[in-house]
């Protein structure tokens, strides 16, 4: 049964919430990225359209402004003569950039004109007696024409299909009066091609750079993953910590109460005093550990509260050094200060104090007798800025070398059993931690075993008054 619960709340809490998570934010990544990746293939498309059709638009324009520059001159009056009657002869050329071209008069009469293929002739001369294309702007329209426009490049099987062309017009004058309209054309069916082949390799390479986007949005939410699931798992192990450091004394104070009952008609009041005060010292033991776990808890939400004031370090220093001197006796370790006379600073008074203590008691517990604990305060002066400098050196048992790593984790201590010996909850240095970062200040340790340690914590300072 229990197997089952905890396997059931490993799906809901571990690896299936994790999957879930995972899965929720490649889905994100990946509609996030395609929808970046769609707004650039229209970005893109859109661009080459407006200038591809745009660069087709300005040379029929030119031609056209062209042509009826040179028929407002002498052409048009060789035209009436009959010069260009012959076969072969045109007063303007025919190529890729002008499939056709007509001078119709006012009357609606041909007065000249050619094509690439004489079946656009009766298909355009009857869409401009239609009126169809009396618009003064440049207008795309459908022709049934062969693809090939030359007929010895035609193939026998080759029939007429329905193919896009430009068309534009110009009114021709003549002495001020209106005497015709001159119609071009352009064969487009090449850009309308390359239009289709443009959407098509940009929706492959869409669908291409869809599998990479999802392969990358898989990668990004797994490595977005990683500092989640690490926080996670730190979680679970501080509540596992947490729930056994209060089951000790819990379980104390149970035997202590059931120890009362049993003793409950002896009248040896030296027993009971000494019950009493082992149930005290765990109350104390386990007010603290509350405290602690509440700190960190505010550290963790952001709500750590920093009240700056100024005081003078080099006196609370001393007489923080001066209340654990008992504790240095007992535990026959002497206790030096090394700070200035004097050294006013801008900071939270009661968080400093906690970290000197913090420094000054996990080097004591983890000094032998006879040893020294050294606690120095400096204070530097920069250009950009100034730094408060505290350290505590011990000449103690040390960490090994693996440990330093971690030696700021919560609960976490190097010598267990060394540890539960010594006293304290491995919340100390977590704390000072939090306490340091919340100056965006650094904290770090030195260490050699059988040698001694050495912490350090250096925090940005407001300068001293002028």
């Amino acid at each position: 049964m229990k197997l089952k619960l905890h396997h059931w709340r490993k799906r809901l809490f571990g690896d299936e919430l994790f999957s879930r998570t995972q899965s929720m934010l490649t889905l994100q990544y990946s509609v996030l990225l395609s929808l970046f990746l769609l707004l650039f293939i229209i970005i893109v498309y859109s661009l080459l359209y407006f200038l591809i059709w745009s660069n087709q638009e300005e040379k029929l324009n030119k031609l056209l402004d062209a042509e009826i520059g040179a028929l407002q001159g002498p052409l048009y009056v060789d035209i009436l003569n009959g010069k260009f009657d012959k076969p072969g002869q045109r007063p303007f050329e025919l190529s890729t950039d002008q499939a056709f071209y007509y001078v119709i008069d006012i009357v609606g009469d041909r007065v000249i004109g050619a094509e690439l293929q004489k079946e656009l002739s009766t298909q355009v001369l009857g869409l401009i007696q239609q009126g169809a294309l009396r618009r003064p702007t440049l207008q795309k329209v459908e022709l049934q024409a062969y693809k090939e426009s030359l007929i010895h490049l035609r193939q026998p099987n080759d029939v007429q299909q329905s193919l896009p062309y430009l068309v534009g017009s110009r009114p021709l004058y003549r002495d001020s009066k209106l005497v015709g309209t001159l119609y071009v054309g352009k064969d487009i069916s090449f850009q309308k091609q390359l239009f289709y082949w443009l959407l098509a390799t940009l929706l492959g390479i869409a669908f291409l750079f869809l599998a990479l986007v999802i392969v990358f949005s898989r990668w990004m939410s797994r490595q977005a993953m990683i500092p989640i699931r690490k926080a996670y798992e730190r979680q679970q192990q501080f509540v596992a910590d947490a729930s056994h450091e209060l089951r000790t004394p819990i379980s104390v104070l149970l035997a202590s109460i059931e120890t009362l009952d049993m003793e409950d008609g002896s009248s040896d009041s030296s027993f009971r005093d000494w019950v009493f005060e082992g149930i005290k010292e765990e109350v104390h033991r386990m007010n603290r550990l509350a405290s602690d776990l509440l700190l960190l808890a505010r550290s963790d939400t952001g709500e750590v509260l920093i009240h700056n004031a100024w005081f003078d370090l080099a006196d609370t220093a001393a007489q923080t050094v001066g209340r654990l001197n008992l504790l240095a006796e007992v535990q026959q370790v002497e206790l030096k200060l090394n700070a200035p006379s004097v050294l006013r600073i801008c900071l939270d008074q009661e968080k400093i104090i906690q970290l000197i203590v913090i420094f000054l008691e996990n080097a004591i517990k983890y000094t032998l007798p006879g040893g020294i604990v050294t606690l120095t305060i400096t204070y530097k002066t920069g250009s950009l800025k100034d730094t408060l400098l505290i350290e505590v050196y011990d000449t103690g048992v040390g960490i090994p070398e693996e440990e330093l790593p971690r030696i700021f984790e919560r609960f976490y201590r190097p010598d267990k059993s060394r540890s539960r010996q010594v006293g304290g909850h491995g919340l100390g240095l977590a704390i000072a931690k939090q306490i340091v970062e919340a100056y965006a200040g650094t904290i770090n340790v030195e260490s050699k075993p059988g040698v001694g340690s050495l912490f350090k914590a250096e925090l940005p300072i407001v300068p001293l008054p002028m």
